[in-house]
């Protein structure tokens, strides 16, 4: 990963110093405080908050979680940075950085302004575990256009945060607001979920709607590539145990690439090239504007078109090994097939269990990488897209894309070519092990009340198909009782005559194995062979039974 300061926007100072308070100013509260990684997401936090031209000072106080009431005279202290807004020239962007943390462990902050004792409310964050399975909340485009609308969004939000309860993070795949510039919009969506956001840490892409000038870097601490330009927001990456996640900025243009520049891509690709290298398990990608949706963005030009997203970006995910991407943008329920680096959808071999009293189905080992998006989880949603242009052979290459849940209600009054607003909302629960990506997605009808409803689940399987090596094992004579060599360590070592099992063993730590077996009569033919974990057969070793005098390894 790559790790640089926080920074400010271009046409903040330009040094990292804080603004010089007015003492004039109302002293007001600490609001929109947002949470997000920086670095190491063991042992590293950032932090966003806002406040009035009173307060230049950004002070982050944070102590491990022992009790419901902090004692913050013993808290690790941390200075940051702050500059006026650029959306709000009467409110300062204050932002800093906890380090020094433990893995996987609870703590409690507060953040504001110490000499004025201005404070926010008490928070608790965790960070990551070195290792082990973790789950986060996946939700996109709450793009309010109002403030009544701002609640309903938040609601979701609370409401995910509700049912999920164990989560690590939020992944949230941008359009926060309707309009980045309008910071109106902001307060009315992190302040009426203040619950959620200032209990956990987020993982923010950049939608199209906060590409207006630092509308999303302002909002968010987060460690962008050196020398990138964020001004229409940010590419970055960060491991979360065994995952390595790449977040990608769609607001960037070239000739080569529609929503995207060269610069960009060369990250992208050096950097999941490193993650692999270091040992990353999963690679999951962040972006809001994604190749494969079913609603109206799904023949915009910058997707379909010749340096669009399908043509260009999509093959080089595929070809980077990229497990699973997260989209937003057309605020539509869909999951595709595993699309390879052609373009094309690819049948994995599928496993069915019971998962909370309902089927999920499992693609095993598939070839390309599965793009979802989780609908909305705000107001704002289309009809399934019915260009020709798409057609079947398009809407083939996914396991699911139905008209959206809200076209049942009818059509927008105010815009009949999209369903009425606010009735569906969306969220999904992502669950990360050794082996496994599990994504179980809910709904709310608020037609029906306010309680999430499973609509879909689904997940994607790594199982090992490597066959262990051949083992290496002793001469076997009539008098022998036991059958000794070495296999690879811990795999389950099998001796066999025809078709009768004479006994096994598990291979040790430096892969000795001894199996005992009944002695066996000269000339005798003896089969041995390993079995790991996932089932997966190394070749036989052929042995026939000599005399007692015999010697060697076979």
């Amino acid at each position: 990963m790559f790790i640089v300061p926080p920074s400010t926007p271009a046409d903040a100072a330009e040094s990292p110093s804080n603004v010089t308070p007015d003492p004039n100013a109302p002293i007001g509260n600490v609001k929109k405080v947002i949470l997000t990684f920086t670095g190491d997401t063991k042992t590293t936090k950032g932090f966003t908050w806002y406040t009035t031209l009173a307060s230049g000072a950004s002070d982050l106080q944070i102590i491990e979680k022992t009790s419901k009431s902090p004692n913050f005279k013993k808290a690790k202290k941390f200075k940051g940075i702050s500059y006026v807004s650029t959306n709000d020239k009467e409110e300062v962007v204050h932002k800093a950085e906890a380090k020094g943390l433990k893995a996987n462990t609870e703590y409690q902050y507060r953040v504001g302004d110490e000499k004025l004792g201005i404070w926010s409310e008490v928070g608790t964050v965790k960070t990551a575990p070195k290792s082990g399975a973790f789950t986060f909340m996946n939700l996109t485009d709450p793009q309010a256009k109002t403030e009544e609308e701002a609640k309903l969004a938040a609601q979701t939000f609370n409401k995910a945060a509700e049912t999920i309860k164990d989560y690590d993070f939020m992944a949230v795949t941008g359009d926060f607001v309707d309009k980045g510039s309008m910071e109106d919009q902001w307060d009315w969506l992190i302040d009426n979920s203040k619950q959620t956001w200032g209990n956990t840490t987020v993982a923010p892409a950049a939608g199209n709607h906060e590409k207006q000038p630092n509308a999303f870097i302002d909002h968010f601490n987060i460690q962008e590539v050196p020398n990138s330009d964020t001004t229409t927001g940010a590419y970055y990456s960060y491991d979360y145990s065994n995952t390595h996640f790449v977040v990608l900025n769609n607001n960037e243009s070239s000739e080569k690439y529609r929503d995207f520049t060269p610069a960009q891509m060369e990250w992208m690709k050096s950097d999941i090239q490193a993650a692999k290298a270091n040992g990353a398990r999963w690679v999951v990608v962040l972006m809001h504007k994604g190749p494969y949706t079913t609603s109206n963005h799904a023949t915009d030009e910058d997707i379909i078109g010749e340096n669009g997203v399908r043509n260009k970006i999509a093959p080089v995910i595929a070809e980077l090994g990229v497990d699973f991407v997260f989209q937003g943008h057309d605020h539509i329920y869909a999951r595709s097939k595993p699309i390879n680096e052609d373009n094309e959808a690819t049948e994995p071999t599928k496993i069915k269990e019971i998962k909370n009293g309902q089927t999920i189905e499992y693609s095993v080992n598939p070839d390309g990488s599965i793009y979802f998006i989780p609908a909305t989880s705000g107001p704002k949603v289309y009809y399934k897209n019915q260009d020709p242009i798409l057609g079947e052979a398009y809407y083939n290459k996914f396991e699911l894309a139905e008209e959206n849940h809200a076209a049942k209600y009818g059509s927008d009054p105010e815009d009949s070519s999209r369903p009425v607003r606010g009735a569906i909302q969306n969220f999904a629960s992502v669950t990360i092990d050794e082996n496994r990506l599990t994504v179980v997605s809910y709904e709310i009808d608020r037609n029906k009340g306010m309680e999430p409803y499973i609509i879909d689940q689904f997940g994607i399987e790594k199982k090992d198909v490597t066959a262990p090596e051949k083992p290496v094992v002793d001469g076997l004579t009539d008098v022998n009782k036991v059958v000794k060599g070495t296999a690879e360590a811990n795999t389950k070592v099998i001796v066999k005559a025809g078709d009768t099992e004479l006994g096994s063993a598990t291979a040790n730590k430096k892969g000795k194995f001894n199996v005992k077996i009944e002695k066996q009569k000269l000339g005798t033919e003896v089969s041995v062979y390993a079995e790991d974990a996932a089932g997966n057969i190394s070749q036989e070793v052929q042995l026939t039974v000599s005399d007692k005098t015999a010697r060697g390894k076979q």
